[in-house]
């Protein structure tokens, strides 16, 4: 029987699928409309197809980097297994599956069964951060202990890793969409003006900096609160500064306290490594020398990470994988 290997990185806000000799098969944002009456619910859409309606309502399934609707989660994962595979029906499916590196025992049996209803017939589950290094383009040779931080979506993972995998680490639930909410809230409070989550992105990808700038500022338009009519508003980069920092401040706080709470040997060599930020929230401008003027140690930001390469390299290497896993 012919093998099929997938990658899989079912996020909070998007689920990217690398399929073996073929690259990037899926990216689809994590979403699904389903139709709910009295007596049933009924999926409608998926992934960019799924918009809310009369009767109709949009889902997430996935929040905080793991499972929150079990059932949706199992038939968009289905969904999505089957676009990618339609070619091959009688194949054996086999996948690696990243999950944050806080993930309970519950969580990582609620992926197992999305996984296996889905017609993969074996799984293995994948730390973020150990994928996430893989990305980076960092062999687990290349150091004795390393601190990675992948600010995703919907969840933040920090972690020490040896080159046995991880040592020490936890998941938080602060990500790039917190902080697009917070965006949100701080031109409210400050404009009366209410914007979009999409409005939001677009300040903190065009404007937004860790660096105190004045210079930069974007026009956006939203709902005043008192008139409820249509304004448009003009934004600097000062006036979304703290909603920013607000985010980063914890994420820098939470990493001190990883590095401070791990054996003295541990963290001087991890302190000496330095530390690696990848993911989506990991492209704010002046990120590394925030976390630098912070953390004090060498801080590197891998942008161009992606996930699913990294699985795709672990699976490459079996003794690597037994090691880390």
């Amino acid at each position: 029987m012919a093998k099929i290997r997938l990658f899989i990185d079912m996020g909070s806000y998007k689920t990217v699928i690398y399929r073996d000799k073929m690259g990037v098969v899926l990216n689809e944002p994590s979403k699904v409309s389903v139709r709910k009456d009295e007596d049933s619910t009924q999926v409608v859409a998926y992934g960019q197809k799924a918009t809310k309606g009369d009767n109709i309502y949009l889902i997430s399934p996935i929040m905080e980097g793991v499972i929150v609707d079990e059932n949706i989660a199992t038939a968009m994962l289905r969904e999505y297994v089957r676009r990618v595979t339609s070619d091959s029906s009688n194949s054996r499916i086999e996948a690696f599956m990243s999950i944050p590196c806080g993930a309970s025992a519950q969580d990582k049996e609620k992926f197992y069964t999305a996984a296996y209803s889905s017609n993969i017939s074996k799984l293995w589950l994948v730390p973020a951060p150990v994928a996430d290094l893989l990305g980076c383009g960092i062999g687990f040779e290349d150091f004795e202990y390393c601190v990675l931080v992948d600010i995703g979506s919907g969840c933040t993972d920090i972690a020490i890793l040896s080159q046995n995998g991880i040592t020490e680490g936890f998941t938080i639930n602060i990500g790039a969409i917190n902080i697009d909410l917070a965006i949100v809230s701080h031109i409210q409070s400050k404009y009366g003006v209410k914007i979009s989550l999409t409005a939001a992105l677009s300040l903190k990808e065009q404007i937004g900096s860790l660096i105190p700038s004045g210079s930069k500022n974007l026009s956006v338009t939203g709902i005043e609160i008192r008139s409820g009519e249509r304004k448009t508003i003009t934004v600097t980069g000062f006036d979304i500064l703290d909603a920013l920092r607000e985010y980063y401040q914890v994420i820098a706080d939470s990493v001190s306290s990883l590095l401070t709470a791990s054996e003295y040997q541990v963290y001087q060599k991890a302190c000496a490594q330095g530390v690696i930020f990848c993911g989506n929230g990991s492209k704010i401008e002046g990120l590394k020398e925030y976390m630098q003027e912070r953390l004090r140690i060498p801080v590197y930001v891998a942008n161009g990470a992606r996930t699913v390469y990294g699985m795709q390299k672990l699976s490459q290497d079996k003794n690597l994988t037994k090691k880390v896993l």
